[in-house]
């Protein structure tokens, strides 16, 4: 019934005028792992070679990433964003069996502690639960077709959940052209300056299989705490504070 200019961010895009009377724009939908907010280490940021140079060098291990959407939400806001949860399920892995299945969306988390323990800069941010946001100002025409939409949500999320997570394959340059030669793993991540200017993409160098007693370790050490953006600091994972 309704959005904001940007339109749909998943799909392609909005195609703009005449086919869409929405501004035309590439399908820009992402997964936020830890905001920068500035390049500029004056005003509390970091430089994009510190990243970049970190990241190349190793020092933040890059699984291969396989997802699993728990569910798509409306966000509190009024009228909403449309959100796919890409929350780490269960919350707590087994520690006890360092051989059980890891959860699903692990190598969020993964990624997402290692880069926070590793750089330190005021601005740093995480911007909550692993979502990606698929439309803003989202609204619907009675409460019935509201009700019909996420009953369809819901019967998509159980269909890929009965399929098990899948492998990201990117597969595409930076620019948006095609990678021929595109290795097996390769998912990776992404450094962008906004939605529209994607800057850097950093291969997997952590592959797997992911069942060894060595690499099984290297993951459930780094999955035992997350960062609490309220308190900042960190906390054994899945702890409430009271």
């Amino acid at each position: 019934m309704s959005s904001n200019d940007d339109g749909w961010l998943v799909g392609g895009g909005e195609p703009g005028p005449p086919k869409s009377y929405k501004l035309a724009s590439k399908d820009s939908a992402h997964v936020e792992i830890m905001r920068i907010g500035t390049y500029n280490p004056e005003w509390g940021g970091i430089t994009v070679e510190a990243v970049v140079d970190a990241i190349n060098s190793g020092k933040i291990l890059i699984p291969e990433i396989e997802v699993l959407p728990t569910g798509v939400e409306a966000n509190p806001d009024s009228p909403p964003e449309l959100e796919i949860r890409f929350d780490m399920e269960p919350k707590v892995p087994n520690f006890d069996d360092p051989l059980a299945p890891l959860p699903a969306n692990w190598s969020l988390k993964f990624i997402q502690n290692q880069l926070f323990r590793y750089f330190h800069f005021p601005a740093r941010f995480t911007p909550g639960p692993f979502h990606s946001t698929i439309l803003r100002k989202a609204d619907w025409r009675s409460s019935g077709h509201k009700e019909q939409y996420f009953a369809m949500c819901e019967a998509a999320v159980a269909k890929w959940h009965q399929e098990g997570p899948k492998p990201l394959n990117t597969g595409w340059d930076i620019d948006g052209t095609r990678l021929e030669d595109a290795p097996k793993h390769c998912s990776g991540i992404w450094l962008f300056t906004d939605r529209n200017n994607i800057s850097h993409h950093f291969k997997p160098n952590f592959l797997p299989p992911y069942d060894t007693s060595e690499k099984r370790n290297i993951i459930l050490k780094m999955l035992r705490e997350e960062w609490d953006q309220d308190g900042l600091k960190w906390k054994p994972v899945g702890k409430v504070e009271a």
